[in-house]
């Protein structure tokens, strides 16, 4: 398209697809009236894919900024806290609807200003669900497909920071110096260790470096420096998003450690407590220790109080195990009210 097209429709879907998706029977659940199968309620426009030979779309079928934005804020505070069904399904419509926005911004070529309004709820709710649904089985929530989006929302939303700042007559004003910041953070911490992230770290002005910032920055360098330990005690003290996304690394982070201390404390007599492992690596329960080590071939002592490393019995070839809900990540989450955060109204 050389041409981009403005959008003019302020509806969140356009109304001849309303009467088709109606008559064809594709009404999602969230989009029915009352429940019933074929009468449509709030009905909100679903990604289609782009393919060759279709014509230019007209400008009724296009979104303006503000349905947009409507949209956005409908899916993440009505959808998302609708309790009839698992997050799982509710994850699967809000994911194809924001996509869809996500195709307008690139259809209509919107502006920095609104593309980064746009993206930066897409980010916290896939970062959300990240965490919230890796217990989830491969059929119900793929994570390697959630962390693709993931990835691609937040290169493109730093990338229109950096365009941004170059544009002296729109500053950040205070409430988008603290949405950069948290996202600058997020990146570091979804990327943790990667060199490419620490190059981005270094490049942040000045001004969008709070202390949640310099912790994100000072974790991926301790990531990148192998020193786990470290990394775990700084995980504690992130905000509710920033921990959940960060909390996902921790097997990796025990792993490396457990494979550390079997060299380290590899002995016949000397024993390490499970309260000290408990508490350093983040467990919620004993239980799961105990657990850990037995997977990795780290034997548990007969007083149920210890276990014993040995570089010989620890098994290499073990991958990480799946990320699960932690104890201090839930806290921190329970006490949110999830649509303020996710559209970033409250830190």
């Amino acid at each position: 398209m050389t041409e981009f097209v403005q959008g003019t429709c302020e509806d969140m879907c356009p109304q001849h697809e309303i009467k088709l998706r109606t008559k064809e029977h594709l009404l999602h659940f969230f989009e029915r009236k009352q429940g019933e199968k074929n009468v449509p309620g709030i009905v909100v426009k679903s990604f289609s894919r782009s393919a060759a030979g279709i014509k230019t779309p007209r400008k009724s079928d296009l979104r303006t900024p503000r349905a947009l934005q409507k949209t956005v804020e409908y899916l993440l505070k009505d959808i998302l806290m609708d309790k009839r069904k698992p997050l799982c399904f509710v994850y699967d419509f809000i994911f194809d609807r924001l996509r869809c926005v996500r195709q307008e911004i690139v259809m209509q070529n919107l502006d920095t200003l609104t593309t980064i309004s746009l993206l930066e709820p897409t980010i916290m709710f896939l970062a959300y669900c990240r965490y919230r649904l890796c217990t989830e089985a491969v059929d119900n929530f793929d994570p390697a497909i959630c962390n693709q989006h993931l990835q691609e929302c937040l290169k493109k939303t730093l990338c229109c920071y950096d365009e941004l700042s170059l544009q002296d007559e729109r500053p950040f004003t205070i409430l988008m110096t603290k949405r950069r910041s948290f996202i600058e953070s997020l990146y570091q911490l979804f990327n943790l260790g990667s060199y490419e992230a620490l190059q981005r770290s270094l490049k942040v002005p000045m001004n969008f470096r709070d202390p949640i910032f310099c912790t994100a920055q000072q974790m991926s360098l301790e990531m990148y420096r192998r020193n786990y330990y470290k990394v775990m005690k700084l995980m504690e003290g992130l905000p509710h998003i920033l921990a959940a996304i960060a909390s996902l690394k921790l097997p990796v982070l025990r792993r490396e450690l457990y494979q550390v201390f079997s060299v380290a404390y590899n002995s016949k007599n000397l024993t390490v407590p499970i309260k000290w492992l408990q508490t350093g690596f983040l467990y919620s329960d004993r239980g799961s220790v105990v657990n850990d080590c037995k997977y990795y071939g780290v034997e548990a002592q007969s007083d149920g109080e210890s276990v014993k490393f040995s570089k010989a019995a620890f098994l290499c070839d073990r991958n990480p195990i799946n990320a699960v809900h932690e104890g201090f990540v839930e806290e921190k989450l329970q006490k949110l009210y999830l649509p303020e955060v996710l559209l970033l109204k409250k830190f």
